[in-house]
């Protein structure tokens, strides 16, 4: 689809773009919550001052978890309706912090429309989603750290590729590499995925041409799941994971959301 920032770069764009290089992060959420599962999952996240951390992996065991996530965000400019996300609006989301997977059975997600406070995530040979949303499916590709779109709309779609970035977003031999991603829904039912490679410092630029591109995204309101982002790390729910640092992430408050 090309450069979808087709006028001058503006302010907010650059804010989204160099989320790889910021230290703190807008954002515009209700109340938080975690869940985790299974031997060794977990989930926390501390907010304080304006800034917040968030520090979640799936375990060492089959069907274990962690995630994060957000009740009604943004709502005045997210909901169509009581306990709905409005798709018909342009949404992007960046952020940046460290990622670190060992298991080539695990998974990592960054999506809206989770399954919220009361229910697993969907474990990681599952569909990432169950309901109207997007987002972004992070797995061990080579050693390397790769993402792919994902999406539901009547049913969930086909998943577009995964990148092919040098050094994507992490490696399996490493737990010191920094990554930055955005992921976009633009209202007309395209997604994108928007990353730079992931580096030994946290100097990430996100290119403003779209890595992936997925058709046939949500374009109406979602009518249950008004969770989002809601930020996941899953094992398999019959295979053990192949290390037992199996998919962690964590991140220092360096986020944006754009709802237009």
């Amino acid at each position: 689809m090309g450069n979808l920032f087709t006028g001058p770069i503006n302010t907010i764009d650059q804010q989204l773009l160099n989320i790889g290089r910021a230290k703190t992060g807008r954002v515009g959420f209700s109340s938080n919550y975690t869940r985790s599962s299974g031997a060794g999952g977990y989930a926390s996240a501390s907010f304080g001052g304006g800034s917040f951390a968030i520090n979640i992996g799936s375990g060492s065991a089959i069907a274990s978890h962690g995630k994060v996530g957000w009740y009604d965000p943004v709502e005045e400019y997210l909901q169509g309706g009581a306990s709905t996300i409005d798709y018909s609006k342009r949404i992007r989301f960046a952020i940046s912090g460290m990622m670190y997977m060992a298991s080539t059975n695990s998974k990592i997600r960054i999506v809206f429309s989770g399954t919220g406070n009361a229910t697993d995530a969907p474990f990681a040979e599952q569909n990432g989603l169950t309901v109207k949303g997007f987002g972004a499916e992070f797995a061990l590709q080579s050693s390397v750290i790769q993402a792919r779109l994902i999406g539901f709309n009547s049913a969930y779609l086909t998943p577009s590729s995964y990148t092919t970035l040098t050094n994507g977003f992490g490696e399996s031999a490493s737990d010191n590499r920094f990554f930055a991603v955005m992921i976009e829904s633009d209202g007309a039912g395209n997604l994108n995925l928007y990353a730079g490679n992931s580096s030994t410092v946290p100097n990430v630029v996100i290119s403003p041409t779209p890595l992936l591109t997925l058709t046939g995204g949500p374009t109406t309101a979602a009518s249950s799941n008004r969770f989002g982002p809601e930020i996941q790390c899953v094992n398999h729910t019959t295979v053990t994971p192949t290390s037992s640092r199996a998919a962690e992430l964590q991140s220092m408050g360096s986020w944006l959301l754009d709802v237009q």
